[in-house]
């Protein structure tokens, strides 16, 4: 009988594994409300970033682009509209990995940053492919 209390090997190893990237990111979308919450979260994100201008271009045009120069013949869909955001910070490597980090927040530590969770840059998902 072994001293683990369970039917593995005495001193087998235990730790839970963590979900794929592509579940993570559905628990985000779910707790997130579609709408204006995005359009916020870029905001923020600049806020954090120390950016004193944000601006938001949103062109609705469809078939307008072409599509015989594209990498691919099954990005044709994804030529129409898009929201273009853009502010004035420069993108720092802290944010690159923020942003590969679900729930794992680069920011919780410093007080004059309103991202603390690890989850707002990925509420983008609801209006990407």
């Amino acid at each position: 009988m072994s001293d683990s209390g369970s039917d593995g090997e005495a001193g087998e190893s235990f730790g839970q594994e963590v979900p794929p990237l592509v579940h993570l990111l559905k628990d985000i979308l779910e707790r997130y409300p579609e709408g204006g919450q995005i359009l916020k979260e870029l905001i923020q994100n600049a806020d954090d970033a120390g950016a004193t201008e944000v601006k938001f271009l949103l062109d609705a045009r469809e078939n307008v682009y072409g599509t015989e120069r594209l990498v691919k013949k099954s990005l044709r869909k994804y030529q129409g509209p898009a929201l273009y955001a853009q502010n004035n910070a420069v993108f720092q490597r802290e944010d690159w990995d923020g942003i590969q980090k679900p729930y794992r927040s680069v920011k919780k530590d410093d007080p004059m940053k309103v991202g603390k969770f690890g989850i707002g840059f990925n509420s983008i998902y609801h209006i990407t492919g």
